[in-house]
């Protein structure tokens, strides 16, 4: 005989009301804010968060990702050049429409996370948390993309018509205008859900229970209006699909998507020579890395072993279980806590909903245990890399001035950007000045724009790309430089004159330091060179 329980799936999971809806968002505001206000000037990462910067400001004045400048996708810098316009080209500026984005990112995480509890003292709990791994600053569209995916499946598989699948195709769209990346990865991840659905799962009860092809029909057309902002590009601005075609084939080029390092499982940390905390640390990141294989593997079994009519009560399980699988590749591309960490959140969601496969005290046992591991990993794994930890610990900054907007910097960067000013005072503002390889943020702390469209040349160059900026170079009559020594991963092969020999033996023959009775570098092994004769 038939089991009744498989015939008759559980109803669909109540909707949030207006009042839920209302407080989740001002939950996420409050807390991001209240971050942002207590770091807002803390630190400077004057590559990665430089690179974000010089875009938002060259978007902001017209220029076109990608095409005029040497990129991540454009769906950030529109965002931040929107803003831009408003509020101005400072970083401090760029930090709040960063923060933003990050609002509405952990809304979405704490709607998705509100299928678990509707106890607010435990959701802001949860939401802290998730606040709390939304580092670096520049990388928060990470995280706030992988938390409406986590939202979008949830509610998904929670009633999947045709418009929800319409609206989740929306978000693979949209992510692939914010990064190739997050579109493959959001894409991957739905469309193993779609699959389920038709598959695995109990029958939705409802009216109209559309097939596989009206599915997938639905998600491919919500997939085409969320890239629309993309197709436009394509369409209305000369050069930007040849040039998107070429960041794919770059990286195609490369064989890789980022710079390897080995995976820091738990049981490499060294406990040789460190205290309490440096070795929680180490333990609290490999640890982190070590639970997202573990996670997906457990929501595999789960899949497996679950009866049809059961799944339909796991839905954040399930869905950040997918969502977590594909943003596993992003964590690992390069295995470092500014990867881990952006990456983190489906598999926070995936933990918090591990209890509800008990009940009983096995639950309140199991949320206990989920509660002590979440706390662990979150204090002694990302919290110490944190600028407000470090700031309230250690107190390594010190007061500098970017642009017109006052910082709390490391010493370290404020050595690079005094002696950076220093040296380039007497250089006029039309006077080209390359900066490589790393220092793209010193462009807009300086007020200027690169003379060269990669920005930020720390990749081995395709002699084509080589040849490129040597070009440029000569046609924009650069005759000032600064090249710092900076070798990706302490790999020589990676330093500048590896990855760009033809513009690297070009400054060797034609430029000489600008002051010889220097010896020294200065910060960061920088030297500034000039070209030789008129």
């Amino acid at each position: 005989m038939t089991d009744p329980q498989e015939t008759t799936p559980p109803g669909p999971a109540p909707e949030p009301g207006r009042g839920d809806l209302l407080f989740l968002a001002l939950l996420a505001a409050a807390l991001t804010f209240a971050l942002f206000l207590a770091t807002r000037r803390l630190d400077f990462y004057v590559a990665e968060e430089g690179f974000l910067w010089y875009g938002s400001i060259g978007v902001a004045h017209g220029e076109v990702p990608l095409r005029d400048f040497y990129s991540y996708d454009p769906g950030r810098y529109y965002w931040a050049g929107a803003w831009a316009k408003l509020l101005g080209d400072g970083i401090l500026a760029l930090r709040l429409s960063t923060a933003l984005f990050q609002a509405l990112g952990l809304f979405c995480g704490l709607l998705a996370a509100w299928r678990l509890t509707h106890r607010r003292w435990l959701l802001a709990l949860l939401g802290l948390a998730l606040l709390v791994w939304m580092e670096p600053r520049n990388r928060l569209f990470e995280p706030a993309l992988a938390m409406a995916g986590v939202a979008a499946a949830v509610s998904l598989l929670e009633r999947p018509t045709l418009r929800r699948h319409f609206w989740a195709g929306a978000l693979v769209g949209l992510g692939l205008f914010f990064g190739k990346n997050h579109g493959l990865y959001l894409g991957v991840a739905f469309l193993l859900l779609i699959l389920l659905l038709r598959w695995r799962w109990p029958a939705p009860g409802l009216p109209d229970q559309p097939g596989l092809p009206r599915r997938l029909g639905a998600w491919v057309l919500g997939g085409v209006a969320g890239a629309s902002p993309l197709l436009v590009m394509f369409a209305v601005l000369p050069g930007f699909f040849g040039s998107y075609v070429d960041s794919i084939r770059f990286f195609l080029e490369q064989g890789r998507t980022n710079f390897p390092l080995p995976i820091p499982w738990p049981w490499r940390v060294d406990f040789a020579g460190l205290d309490f905390l440096e070795a929680a640390n180490g333990l609290g990141i490999g640890v982190s890395f070590l639970l997202f294989p573990v996670f997906v593997a457990g929501v595999v079994l789960v899949l497996l072993f679950t009866r049809r009519a059961e799944l339909g009560s796991r839905t954040l399980l399930l869905g950040s279980g997918a969502v977590a699988l594909v943003y596993m590749h992003y964590a690992f591309s390069r295995a470092d806590l500014l990867h881990l960490a952006p990456s983190f959140h489906p598999l926070l969601l995936g933990l918090a909903a591990l209890p509800t496969l008990f009940t009983g005290r096995r639950r309140l046992a199991a949320g206990f245990a989920v509660a002590v591991l979440l706390a662990a990993v979150t204090v002694f794994g990302i919290l110490p890399g944190t600028p407000l930890y470090k700031e309230l610990t250690v107190h390594p900054y010190q007061p500098y001035t970017v642009a017109g907007d006052e910082l709390l910097l490391l010493p370290r960067t404020v050595r690079l950007l005094s002696w950076v000013e220093r040296k380039t005072a007497r250089i006029p503002a039309s006077e080209p000045l390359l900066l490589v390889p790393n220092l793209t943020g010193i462009y807009p702390a300086l007020g200027r724009r690169s003379p060269v469209w990669d920005v930020y040349p720390i990749w081995p160059a395709p002699p084509r790309l080589d040849q490129r900026m040597l070009d440029e170079m000569k046609a924009k009559n650069v005759r000032w430089a600064i090249v710092t020594d900076y070798a990706v991963n302490g790999q020589d092969e990676l330093d500048f004159a590896h990855t760009h020999p033809r513009v690297a033996g070009y400054l060797e023959q034609e430029f000489e330091p600008a002051e010889k009775w220097h010896k020294k570098p200065g910060p960061w092994g920088s030297v500034l060179l000039t070209r030789r004769g008129p």
